[in-house]
């Protein structure tokens, strides 16, 4: 008989979520459960886990240490919360991240230097937050990125010359109003096709 493990969260009237999941299960969701705070040490217990959504709930702040022990994770969706910081270094050893989604929370900044070891990142949303200024450029060594959300963030201006490194990429979503800059280095080379529709918008520097 396969073991269960019960996970244990409180909302913001500390009432209490209780989830039960097999050890060997390769996905939990527990989303739209209004939960506000849990430990996520109890992900270790897991080793087989794949796929963590935790969207549509109130989390304010998460320590991703211990999911960053999930090695064979694949999927990680934070989505609908009320994220305001975040330290994404203990994702930096997820070789096999494919899909990572920040959207719709209260991001100022974000550091995306530890993804930069993410090779396998192929989607990354940060719509809907409150990012003011943003570096790209540790993308350039997600070689299999096709998917990059940045839309109702309250950017300026946008330097996207890291995306021209990102051959893969097929989608990216930013405001009209934002102003986009790149190295003149790549005016005169093979765009990206997320990167086609913008070309026209770029101040070459």
């Amino acid at each position: 008989m396969v073991e269960e493990i019960t996970i244990w969260a409180d909302t913001k009237k500390s009432a209490k979520v209780v989830e039960n999941f097999p050890a060997n299960t390769t996905s939990i969701d527990l989303s739209d459960r209004r939960i506000a705070s849990l430990d996520p040490e109890i992900f270790k217990e897991f080793p087989k886990l794949e796929v963590l959504t935790l969207s549509g709930n109130e989390i304010s702040s998460i320590d991703l240490t211990y999911i960053g022990e999930a090695e064979n994770l694949v999927e990680l969706s934070l989505n609908a919360n009320e994220i305001d910081i975040i330290d994404l270094s203990p994702l930096s050893g997820l070789e096999n991240l494919t899909h990572l989604g920040l959207s719709f929370n209260r991001l100022k900044t974000v550091n995306l230097g530890p993804l930069s070891k993410c090779k396998s990142l192929k989607a990354l949303h940060l719509y809907d937050n409150k990012i003011d200024s943003i570096d790209l450029m540790p993308l350039v060594k997600c070689k299999k990125l096709r998917n990059l959300t940045l839309q109702n963030n309250p950017l300026k201006t946008l330097d996207i010359t890291a995306l021209f490194r990102c051959k893969t990429l097929v989608q990216f979503g930013i405001d009209d109003e934002v102003k986009l800059t790149a190295d003149k280095k790549y005016k005169d080379k093979k765009i990206p096709y997320g990167l086609k529709g913008f070309k026209s918008r770029i101040e070459w520097i």
